[in-house]
């Protein structure tokens, strides 16, 4: 509970010298759905900011025009309404960044252009008074809800291990494999470096939610406020083991990585979650973050391993590429053998993984310092 770890404050916008509101925090939506499908999401974000004396920002890359006239014609001082040009070449995430680099809260909560949040009641905290250094973000209670079951799940768990590890492993056993930590309020500083860095990303793949997430937690804690609430609308992942198979399949053959993509996963998930928790902006010290990025390395580059025992004959081309992986070797070699997966399956990918993490890291491939 948030009121055992700070002191009773409210929301509220507080002005500085030059009359400009300062936001505690942010609500970015980043919204390509039509305004009829939208709608509801962006209404209720407004009820939501104006309540809560937060920004909203809506980063709008659907090109519908009447959706656009509609929002910048309702004069609201707390809405930042930006028409992001959907270009051919451009990706969901970078309509993500393009939201958050123009949010200014302290706290920045992403919510998808379909899902609901709503405040509850007066907050304990004011986020703009939160000083916490190993604090990365403030979690809504998240809840799951269907068209078929209604809401059915709730994630109300807090993530408070006191290294990037502990929190790390945290994750790992409280998600359960549902990952709507993701749409936390995290620290603005650790969403914006984040995102900024996904614009090198080789794929840009639907598929990141996973390795974002745990980089956000490896910052540090994450802490549930009871008197907010998002509702999570999932259609898209709700099914048998079927349904939820393709649906998965679909994010890597969408990015252009084929259903080999999806079998290989694991090594998609072990080097975006090493570059991303190992970023040179961290707060998090060397040490510890490279605790933390090791076993996000280990763990999937593992669970590849398994896959591949599984069903060899899905990973025919990199077998023995497969075959040489040592966990017990040093990072560098470990990451040189995920590179050389690459190199047969994805050759295309190389260069933009190698550029990912020099940007990541400021190092090259391998250099830990």
């Amino acid at each position: 509970m948030l009121f055992l770890l700070f002191s009773l404050w409210h929301f509220n916008c507080k002005f500085n010298n030059n009359n400009m509101t300062e936001y505690s925090l942010s609500i970015c939506i980043p919204s390509k759905r039509s305004l009829e499908e939208s709608r509801a999401s962006i209404s209720s974000a407004i009820g939501f900011c104006d309540i809560t004396g937060s920004e909203l920002v809506v980063s709008d890359s659907s090109g519908e025009k009447n959706k656009s006239e509609m929002w910048n014609n309702i004069p609201l001082p707390f809405m930042n309404y930006l028409k992001n040009e959907n270009k051919k070449e451009s990706k969901w995430s970078d309509n993500w960044y393009n939201g958050i680099q123009n949010c200014s809260g302290n706290f920045i909560g992403v919510v998808s252009d379909d899902d609901i949040i709503v405040n509850l009641e007066k907050s304990v905290v004011d986020y703009k008074e939160i000083s916490q250094t190993d604090l990365a973000g403030i979690k809504p209670i998240i809840s799951l809800w269907n068209s078929k079951q209604g809401i059915y799940e709730l994630n109300n768990f807090n993530i408070n291990g006191n290294t990037a590890i502990e929190r790390i492993k945290q994750y790992h056993d409280l998600s359960a494999g549902n990952n709507t930590t993701y749409y936390s309020f995290f620290k603005k500083e650790i969403l914006n470096d984040i995102y900024k860095l996904l614009t090198y990303h080789p794929t840009k793949g639907g598929y990141l939610d996973w390795p974002i997430a745990r980089a956000c937690v490896a910052s540090g804690k994450v802490l549930t406020d009871e008197t907010k609430l998002l509702v999570y609308k999932n259609n898209n992942w709700f099914g048998d083991q079927e349904f939820i198979n393709k649906q998965a399949m679909k994010l890597y053959e969408d990015c252009d990585l084929g259903v080999i993509g999806c079998y290989m996963s694991d090594l998609f998930h072990a080097l975006d979650t090493f570059i991303l928790i190992m970023r040179k902006k961290s707060n998090v010290p060397f040490d510890e973050k490279l605790e933390a990025a090791e076993y996000a390395l280990d763990f999937h580059l593992n669970r590849l391993i398994d896959n591949y025992n599984r069903g060899p004959h899905f990973f025919k081309q990199v077998a023995n590429e497969i075959e040489k992986i040592n966990i017990e070797e040093n990072i560098a070699l470990k990451l040189k053998s995920a590179l050389n997966i690459l190199k047969v399956q994805f050759p295309n990918l190389v260069n933009d993984y190698l550029l990912f993490y020099e940007k990541s890291t400021e190092s090259k491939w391998g250099d830990i310092d």
